[in-house]
């Protein structure tokens, strides 16, 4: 029961970064003509995003533990649900709100025009969160893909 429910969330958590990443997100940003708009509107999904995917992993990792310490088998997610519960919590806890705030400040500046000299640097520092963002999601969707491949075999071989 413990595999399948782990599948199962495993699953809905990987249709839904691979729907967001790849379908909302671009859609967003093709669509909104105002790059703060798009923005802010990016940053707003994606809190409410890291709100959900915050305790799925934790919940992923908590089952993993069970599954684990009951069987002794499916080891290795242990290891994978323990790293995409990481990467849920720095996107909850850190950079999310980090990218909110610059997203934020950098819009005021470019408002008021005190963005100056600076302004390369804040847009640096811009990308630089969203390049690690793009990573950690691409890391993200490879552990998902381990978790739900190493799970449907446990189950295939569990029926037969």
């Amino acid at each position: 029961m413990l595999p399948v429910l782990s599948l199962i969330l495993t699953s809905v958590w990987f249709a839904w970064t691979v729907l967001v990443d790849f379908f909302v997100v671009p859609s967003v940003f093709q669509n909104i003509p105002e790059v703060f708009m798009a923005g802010n509107l990016g940053v707003v999904l994606f809190s409410k995003l890291n709100l959900l995917e915050f305790p799925v992993a934790s919940v992923l990792f908590a089952l993993a533990c069970w599954h684990t310490r009951k069987t002794g088998t499916l080891k290795l997610l242990i290891l994978t649900t323990f790293v995409t519960l990481g990467i849920a919590a720095i996107y909850l806890f850190s950079l999310t709100p980090k990218l909110a705030s610059l997203t934020a400040a950098w819009e005021y500046a470019e408002k008021v025009g005190t963005l100056g000299p600076a302004g390369e640097d804040v847009q640096q520092l811009h990308q630089n969160y969203h390049r690690t963002y793009v990573a950690l999601d691409s890391v993200k969707l490879l552990l998902l893909l381990v978790q739900m491949s190493v799970l449907g075999v446990f189950l295939s071989r569990r029926t037969r």
